[in-house]
């Protein structure tokens, strides 16, 4: 068994997990959490891309613009050359020597990357040689001319570069720029420079790197302007240092000889810092995401296995309790029929149909006909409340006139006021609008309310009371009923506890008996409960706690309810509220007049 039983409560706990999975829909929130995350990564991944290439374009740019600056710079100095041969030749009487080195000297001013100037003619004597200063012993230039006079350059234009040694670094030096100018430069006033004339001109190298430097794009790491294997000059950009680098851009300098240098730069990703905070970022939120989403389905799943499980619970109770219902309801309709023959025959006895009583056997078969009595009534109230509880109640509305109705079932309880001594008033109008309603169900009702009400009060009056409420002022002029808030202010507060708006006809059962406390008032109409209960001995007196029960649902059932006040020790006040139709209330003609009837003991 214990097995089985096992068995069976691991099968109930994967149904209801699989209940709960198919009410959440769980697989359809892995596959959109699974979406989600390759959505944000593949944006991710387009975004790295797209400041890949972006990076690609600005080292293009970078290149491109570093060889026109460079190509520029070679071109102004040859500008310069051509310039400084063109004046000499333009000049050369001997009175003109010291005007020319003034001129040359003033456009030498304007270049500060000239650090030398010089012309020399065919036979090897300088006709011109400008210097910015007096060279300082380790940047004397002299010993470099000297060997450059000797030397013969074939070329138009001829480029070399000299590095100084002693610095430690290969952008500090001079960068030698001869030419030679054996094709005539210039026809001004028939003179041309002598063939076999040659110049040059030795640029700080260090100006040439300042120069590069105006442009300098945040993302640059590296840019290297060399001739040949000879770097000539390399820059440092601030992104250097900041990890993986884009594929490196090669660019060209284009020199007026027709020769060319490189230009290499090189560009970082943005920069490390950026793409491990978009990354971190990017990636960080997917997981939280997910972490959020998952958690949230937990808990969805949880709620659902709950809820399925209050269900399937609801469901074994909701059976149970049908199946006690019509348990009740059989065993009830069962006992009437032995019940029905008790009292039969107790009748018969105290008829003396079987022979007449002894003295001594009357008062046992009073006792047994008030006991069955007594119990048939239980089981009456069982059997309505089980039938109730089934739904198995049935309603069959007819109209009456509620003033002889009341009156008829006053007329049945007469004797139980009498016996108490108290005395029974009965004040409903003959005007009253008919009623459309179960007389059955409503007889039940008013005699629950009035045998209560008998039974609660050891001295004074009972009274029942009808009043039309919410009825509309064409509609209400008919009848001189009070109607809320016009002719009797009370009927306001009155129809105020009404179940819901609309025309109603209040009937009232008012006792001065013992009352009943207010924490009490919310649970008097609770099955089985008892607010006033007698001994347990003593069960005829103390009643089964039903009737209230059974009163209020079946005033719902009619399509009303049934609302109390009561104040302890002063008596209570249980007021039916019974429906009234428009259409019924139209049809009523205007009568005149209320009658009291008040029978006392």
């Amino acid at each position: 068994m214990g097995v089985a039983d096992v068995s069976g409560t691991a099968v109930t706990g994967q149904s209801t997990e699989r209940d709960a999975e198919h009410r959440v829909g769980g697989g359809l929130l892995s596959r959109f959490i699974g979406a989600v995350f390759l959505v944000l990564l593949g944006g991710l991944l387009v975004l790295d891309q797209a400041l890949t290439a972006a990076n690609r374009e600005q080292a293009v740019l970078d290149t491109q613009s570093t060889g026109l600056l460079a190509e520029s710079f070679i071109r102004a100095h040859d500008v310069l050359l051509q310039r400084l041969a063109d004046l000499v030749v333009e000049r050369s009487d001997t009175r003109d020597s010291v005007r020319v080195r003034e001129t040359a000297s003033r456009w030498l001013a304007t270049m500060p990357s000239v650090r030398r100037a010089w012309l020399v003619d065919a036979d090897g004597r300088r006709v011109l040689d400008i210097a910015r200063s007096t060279p300082t012993p380790e940047r004397d230039s002299a010993p470099l001319l000297d060997s450059l006079d000797r030397s013969r350059v074939a070329a138009p234009l001829w480029i070399t570069v000299q590095h100084d040694v002693d610095a430690g670094r290969k952008d500090h030096g001079v960068m030698v720029m001869m030419r030679s100018f054996s094709p005539p430069a210039r026809d001004s006033l028939q003179k041309r420079p002598t063939p076999g004339m040659r110049g040059g001109v030795l640029i700080e190298i260090e100006s040439l790197r300042a120069y590069l430097a105006q442009t300098s794009p945040v993302t640059r790491m590296t840019l290297a302007v060399a001739a040949g294997s000879d770097t000539i000059v390399r820059l440092t950009g601030r992104a250097a240092g900041s990890g993986k680098s884009d594929p490196t851009s090669l660019g060209v300098v284009r020199l007026p000889n027709g020769g060319t240098w490189s230009v290499t730069s090189t560009h970082s990703l943005t920069t490390r810092t950026r793409r491990l905070v978009v990354w971190t970022l990017g990636v960080g939120g997917v997981l939280l995401l997910a972490f959020g989403l998952l958690r949230e389905q937990r808990r969805a799943l949880h709620v659902a296995a709950r809820s399925v499980e209050l269900e399937r619970l609801y469901s074994d109770v909701k059976r149970a309790n049908q199946a006690k219902s019509e348990f009740l309801a059989n065993v009830s309709h069962e006992l009437r029929t032995p019940l029905n023959a008790i009292v039969g025959f107790v009748e018969l006895l105290r008829d003396g149909f079987y022979g007449d009583l002894t003295p001594r056997q009357v008062p046992p078969v009073d006792r047994i006909a008030a006991s069955a009595t007594h119990l048939r009534h239980l089981v009456d109230q069982v059997l309505d409340i089980a039938k109730i509880a089934a739904g198995r109640l049935e309603v069959h509305s007819e109209t009456i006139v509620l003033r002889p109705f009341v009156l008829n079932v006053a007329s049945e309880l007469e004797s139980l006021v009498s016996e108490k001594g108290l005395a029974l008033s009965i004040t409903v109008g003959a005007s009253l609008p008919r009623v459309r309603t179960d007389p059955t169900h409503l007889r039940q009702i008013l005699i629950n309310l009035i045998g209560n009400a008998v039974k609660y009060t050891p001295s004074g009056s009972v009274s029942v009371r009808a009043r039309l409420l919410g009825a509309p002022e064409e509609l209400g002029t008919r009848t001189p009923t009070p109607r809320a808030g016009m002719d009797d202010p009370s009927a306001a507060a009155l129809l105020a506890k009404a179940p819901r708006s609309g025309i109603w006809v209040a009937l009232q059962v008012i006792d001065t008996g013992v009352g009943i406390a207010t924490n009490d008032l919310a649970r008097i109409f609770d099955e089985f409960e008892q607010v006033n209960a007698g001994p347990r001995g003593d069960s005829m007196q103390r009643g089964t706690g039903l009737g209230l029960a059974i009163s209020r649902r079946l005033a719902r059932l009619l399509g009303g309810d049934i609302s109390v006040e009561s104040v302890l020790g002063r008596g209570s006040t249980f007021t039916i509220w019974l429906p009234v139709s428009p259409a019924d209330l139209a049809r009523e003609r205007p009568v005149t007049g209320e009658v009291t009837t008040v029978p006392t003991a």
